[in-house]
């Protein structure tokens, strides 16, 4: 069953298979989420939606971007230092993946870990929507991958940036993906869930 996303049911192919599926959280340290507007509701969805895609048979990721050095923003967080450890609470199986800025697959394994593991569906959210959520949105969008951005589980630093920065997903046919709050995705894995 494909989820009811802008600007086309997702995924494309409409086989939304859980096991080809991962819900990547970018931003998730408390660098990101200490800054993001409504981190605390995000946060807690975030969590619902990661319980249901581990219970479908997806894969979860905890993605931590790390700085060389320190910033003045303090974003990225450096190695180690106050903001870096991951926020999220990761279960057995999921993926804690590094990422050498704000981009998750900068410098880092996510490519290669999702490969191995024959995904090629993308469910994006976590903290930070215009940057560590939409800089890593754009580089699966750029290897290929089938990217859905989950609305209300990205907080952004900005309302009206991270406003304009889902929209500009949807540009073109959706040139970078689709979007759709999480109830339309939790409603998609349903049936799946039933089966399992």
């Amino acid at each position: 069953m494909a989820v009811a996303a802008e600007p086309y049911p997702w995924p494309y192919d409409g086989v939304l298979d859980p096991h080809r599926l991962a819900l990547v959280i970018a931003g998730a340290q408390p660098a990101w989420s200490g800054r993001s507007v409504g981190a605390a509701s995000v946060a807690a969805l975030i969590r619902l939606v990661a319980d249901e895609v581990r219970s479908a048979g997806g894969t979860v990721v905890h993605v931590r971007h790390t700085g060389l050095r320190a910033s003045p923003s303090g974003l990225p967080p450096v190695r180690f230092e106050e903001g870096w450890p991951v926020s999220t609470e990761p279960a057995a199986g999921d993926l804690v993946v590094d990422a050498a800025g704000v981009n998750g697959f900068h410098g880092g394994a996510l490519d290669v870990e999702l490969r191995s593991r024959g995904i090629d569906t993308l469910v994006l959210c976590g903290f930070g929507a215009e940057a560590a959520v939409s800089s890593t949105l754009r580089s699966a969008n750029d290897r290929g991958y089938e990217c859905l951005t989950l609305t209300d589980a990205a907080a952004p630093f900005d309302s009206v940036l991270g406003r304009h920065d889902l929209r500009s997903i949807t540009m073109s046919g959706g040139i970078f993906g689709a979007i759709a709050p999480s109830d339309a995705l939790l409603a998609a894995l349903a049936p799946v869930e039933a089966l399992i």
